[in-house]
């Protein structure tokens, strides 16, 4: 207790920035505060509530919540205040404060704070200092909404009938021993170091939140079954990872649903682990369906290390996205853009586009190379034509059979779900006037209905009965909805971004429907035609005049725009080679400038080499997280 009331002392003084003359009358409110145990969803204080008392961090972390908003506006952690604006600007709870794993705090009241105030003259104006340096300090909010706290720790929960593979956890230790501080903790762990202590008692809650400060993640390993740690391990996690063998039940095992009833479905991931790789993956629905609110699921092969580091990046925030906006045949630039990247040593970890954006993205996901993708371009719109097929204008301008069919060849039978790399596209719901991401389904039907392109193509139709048109109609570039999906850096190709096109054409000279009919029979009266752009030039360029000027980029995100030739129209699939290889050599000359100049996003993306001191420092965390 002595200790206890010590470091809550000491916590004050640092937080106030006291001379060590003044720690003596800090320990007296210490000493005279009572010290409140609170376990995970318990709430601290009430947002609108009377601010008769403040609170300091022992140990722990809590999310702040305000009315009408779905998530936390904060979190507060170890060694912070709570309630102090309230109590020292006499105004009521701004805020809702909530536990956010089991927690401990100091509780002052403002009895006990008057006699320390009357012992310490200068603890007052202290304060008012200190809070006014505090929000001197706040950024000024985000526009763009506020970035997802820092995961501090994981529960790895058993999934469906499985147990947690061994050999899984043996990789899971390694990928976080490349470039983190993390401790691995199991209940053999716990029972060595506090031996005939219960699991959820305070002291061993006070070493586990004191471990918190020293390692970057901790990651609680949960039992097989429902047991005092694995409530232990659930309780005290930011987010729960669900792991089962994929050849297991699918059924929900009593883990998840003890986890399901402490965590919100966001804050879950399913990762299914297959003995090796395989070309193809099957049974993904059923896992999904039974458990429709996850937050994500990823496939992990156990002989290839690369699955693992990836499920690691998404875990910590830092995974790798690819995003690609539409621009009919200019999309084959792409394909050179990430081929440039791919050979650079760059691997991404979640690929999302808009029509043939989505179309290129689709094809990487699928395990194709980009020289695999750019064959089956020309397939399916050079050889096959699928784009010149015209039909009576009933439902579109062209027959959709070929393109689909063509489709359908290039990307097999194969579901979104089942795909070794997660994949979306984006097309615009007309039923609901909503964005519609395609995360399940069969990958072709995805990517026909990303770019079926008004007028062009017929709608695709759901068996929801919802009409899917282009998703350029919504959202050219989704990178609103990459980061919905997934935090971390991202490479964003935007395609066509040179000024306005001047079209110089007399449109008194446009005939009408008699004068065009005859001098289209006559060969010789064509030549003198008006250059017009066709209806599908027209349709498509008034799809993309709504892109928006500015790009909501994060701070990891980089924007390429490779250069186009002027003369390569949307529809002018003929040249698809051409651009791809033009792309690539642009692209892999830009990389390797910015590669030269240190550039910190590029690191980000290839994933830079640690420092020697961090390597130090990681090795001294693993030897604490051996117990």
């Amino acid at each position: 207790m002595e200790a206890t009331r010590s470091l809550a002392a000491k916590l004050l003084s640092a937080t106030l920035m006291f001379d060590r003359t003044s720690v003596a009358a800090l320990e007296a409110l210490a000493a005279n505060s009572d010290r409140r145990l609170l376990r995970r969803g318990e709430v601290l204080v009430h947002e609108g509530d009377q601010s008769d008392r403040f609170f300091v961090v022992l140990s722990g972390r809590f999310a702040v919540h305000r009315d009408g908003a779905d998530e936390p506006i904060a979190e507060i952690g170890h060694g912070e205040l709570v309630g102090e604006v309230g109590f020292f600007a006499g105004l009521p709870r701004i805020a809702t404060v909530v536990a956010a794993r089991d927690s401990i705090v100091l509780e002052i009241r403002d009895e006990q704070f008057e006699r320390a105030a009357r012992a310490l003259p200068s603890l007052r104006q202290s304060v008012t200092t200190f809070l006014a340096r505090r929000f001197a300090m706040q950024a000024p909010a985000n526009p763009r909404g506020k970035q997802a706290c820092r995961l501090r720790t994981l529960a790895v929960v058993p999934a469906g009938g499985s147990h947690i593979p061994p050999l899984f956890l043996h990789h899971l230790r390694e990928a976080f021993a490349a470039n983190k501080q993390a401790a691995f903790l199991t209940k053999a762990d716990i029972q060595s170091r506090f031996a005939g202590i219960p699991l959820d008692d305070q002291p061993v809650l006070d070493w586990l939140n004191q471990l918190e400060t020293r390692a970057e993640i901790i990651v609680y390993v949960a039992d097989d079954g429902p047991s005092d740690w694995t409530h232990v391990c659930i309780r005290q996690a930011d987010s729960v990872l669900l792991v089962a063998e994929a050849t297991g039940s699918p059924e929900v095992s009593t883990c998840e649903a003890l986890a399901l009833s402490i965590h919100s479905p966001s804050s879950l991931r399913l990762a299914l682990v297959h003995g090796k790789r395989t070309s193809t993956v099957v049974g993904t629905a059923a896992w999904l369906d039974a458990r429709p609110d996850i937050r994500q699921h990823h496939h992990v092969a156990l002989d290839d290390a690369l699955d693992v580091e990836r499920l690691v990046r998404f875990v910590s925030g830092e995974a790798r996205g690819f995003v690609a906006a539409g621009g009919g045949s200019l999309g084959c630039a792409h394909l050179g853009v990430y081929k440039a990247f791919a050979a650079a040593g760059a691997s991404f970890d979640y690929l999302g586009g808009t029509s043939s954006g989505a179309a290129m993205m689709a094809g990487f996901a699928r395990g194709l190379d980009a020289d695999q993708i750019n064959r089956g371009t020309h397939q399916i719109f050079v050889k096959s034509r699928a784009f010149r097929r015209l039909t009576l204008p009933q439902y579109a301008l062209l027959d959709h059979k070929v393109l689909d069919r063509t489709l359908r060849a290039e990307y097999g039978d194969v579901l979104i779900e089942d795909l070794w790399l997660p994949f979306f596209a984006l097309s615009t719901n007309l039923s609901s006037g909503q964005a519609h991401v395609h995360r399940r389904g069969k990958l072709w039907q995805a990517v026909r209905a990303s770019g079926s392109i008004p007028g062009v193509l017929p709608p695709f139709f759901t068996a929801d009965g919802d009409m899917l048109v282009d998703g350029a109609i919504m959202n050219n570039l989704p990178l609103d909805q990459m980061k919905e999906l997934k935090t971390g850096p991202n490479v964003v190709v935007s395609l066509g971004a040179g000024g306005p096109r001047k079209h110089h054409i007399d449109y008194d000279s446009i005939p009408g429907a008699s004068e065009l009919t005859v001098r289209l029979l006559n060969p010789f009266g064509r030549v003198g035609l008006p250059k017009v752009p066709n209806m599908i030039q027209v349709i498509t360029a008034s799809m993309l005049a709504h892109r928006p000027h500015e790009v909501a980029l994060g701070e990891g995100d980089i924007l390429i725009s490779p250069p186009v030739p002027p003369a390569i129209s949307f529809m002018d699939w003929s040249r698809h080679s051409e651009l791809f290889a033009e792309a690539y050599l642009w692209a892999k000359a830009w990389i390797d400038d910015r590669l030269d100049e240190n550039d910190p996003k590029l690191h980000a993306i290839f994933g830079a080499p640690p420092q020697p001191e961090t390597l130090e420092t990681l090795g001294a965390t693993q030897e604490r997280s051996a117990l």
